[in-house]
């Protein structure tokens, strides 16, 4: 397997991902499935982590689960706590309809990476809907990094084999929990909602590439899937999340020079921030009387990228890339 290096098509994947989910949050008719941008993130999140520990076992014969950890830590943390700071600053203002003390919990459950289980705990967030994906995306990172040093112990093709199981037993226990738990309940729980992480996985695993004219075949599916595909219906649980997942996987695998251009990479860096600053702030105006999508995604989007790239150069760059080196960012 050829070591892991810098592409910028990932960072053009994280874009588009960003940008669909952003511009879903607005509300665009005609995109129900725009949610799916979440589940191209889980993909590519499981191909960065997982290629990023195979290499690193492969050159020091092992894996640093103190390392990795901190690594993750400072790389997704401090971003989160400034956001959550503001919220909590702003928020008996901006959203005086909702109790203090409901703020402070939900920033709580946030800061901790506890706020998918927020529902089936039956506490419902009441503005940080959004933060739920980052939540799981870490729960997985510690338990993945586990399994995973028991796989490298493994022959190859084994190891291969379990990864696909896995991921075959997470795409049925969605289909399972869509029947059986409360409405679209399984969607932020990790145990139900981890099949696009694993299969990233898989892939991160294989190291393979394909021909990078197969991202046009996944980017065209995955118009279809967000323009048919929508919430609480079951085909979308049994059919939607893999179809996303597996289009996802073709770009990610292909990694054409096109999806990698200036202004999508540098979006892509850009992705996290704008993905946690957006949110809050579409919450706030879609509501309102005379706000139509237009409105809300040009202030939501342009007002939480603006943050987010503050965020990203006074504020991340001090944890994640100590030196400052602006000719790569990091790989995962």
């Amino acid at each position: 397997m050829r070591p892991l290096h810098y592409s910028p098509a990932l960072d053009g994947i994280r874009a588009l991902a960003a940008l669909t989910v952003a511009v879903y949050h607005a509300r665009f008719p005609g995109l129900p499935g725009g949610f799916f941008g979440v589940d191209v993130f889980f993909v590519l999140s499981g191909y960065l982590i997982t290629r990023l520990l195979v290499d690193e076992h492969g050159r020091e014969g092992g894996l640093r689960l103190d390392r990795f950890i901190s690594k993750r830590v400072r790389r997704l943390l401090p971003a989160l706590l400034l956001m959550l700071l503001v919220y909590l600053l702003t928020a008996p203002w901006l959203f005086p309809d909702v109790a203090f003390s409901k703020h402070l919990l939900d920033a709580f459950l946030s800061a901790f990476y506890l706020v998918n289980y927020a529902t089936a705990l039956e506490m419902p967030v009441a503005v940080l809907g959004h933060v739920w994906s980052l939540a799981v995306e870490m729960q997985f990172y510690l338990l993945w990094s586990l399994v995973l040093i028991g796989l490298l112990r493994l022959p190859r093709p084994v190891a291969m084999g379990l990864i696909l199981v896995l991921y075959l037993l997470a795409t049925a226990l969605r289909w399972w929990a869509g029947e059986h738990l409360a409405t679209w309940a399984f969607y932020t729980r990790t145990e139900t909602h981890c099949s696009g992480l694993l299969l990233g996985c898989l892939l991160g695993y294989a190291g393979v590439a394909i021909h990078r004219y197969w991202a046009v075949v996944g980017l065209i599916a995955l118009f279809y899937a967000m323009t048919f595909f929508s919430t609480k219906w079951m085909p979308t649980v049994i059919y939607g999340f893999t179809i996303a997942e597996i289009v996802a996987a073709l770009m990610i695998l292909a990694q054409p020079a096109w999806l990698g251009g200036s202004v999508l990479a540098w979006l892509g860096r850009m992705s996290y921030g704008l993905y946690l600053w957006h949110y809050p702030i579409m919450r706030l105006v879609r509501d309102r009387d005379g706000w139509e999508w237009p409105e809300v995604l040009l202030l939501g989007g342009g007002l939480g990228l603006l943050l987010a790239v503050l965020s990203h150069y006074l504020l991340e760059r001090r944890f994640h890339q100590p030196r400052f080196s602006v000719s790569r960012n990091s790989l995962a």
